[in-house]
């Protein structure tokens, strides 16, 4: 088995199989009762770093360029 190569219950198969199906036609499936009909394949939005997030109480801000420094400093 190549390091390309995932396995399944023990049946192989090529990563380069899993992501061949990623289609850019826009697909209908639901997620948490709303639904969408939008393509497998598509770009990362940008990044809102003004949007203030909350997780269990706790407010958090995204931090994408502060990172981006600490990866290049460290």
């Amino acid at each position: 088995m190549t390091t390309d190569q995932l396995v399944y219950r023990g049946v192989p198969y090529g990563s380069h199989q899993h992501q061949s199906l990623a289609s850019v036609e826009a697909v209908e499936h639901v997620y948490r009762g709303v639904h969408y009909r939008l393509p497998l394949q598509h770009q990362p939005q940008l990044v809102d770093e003004s949007l203030e997030l909350h997780y269990r109480g706790h407010v958090y801000h995204h931090r994408q360029q502060q990172a981006q420094q600490e990866l290049q400093e460290g």
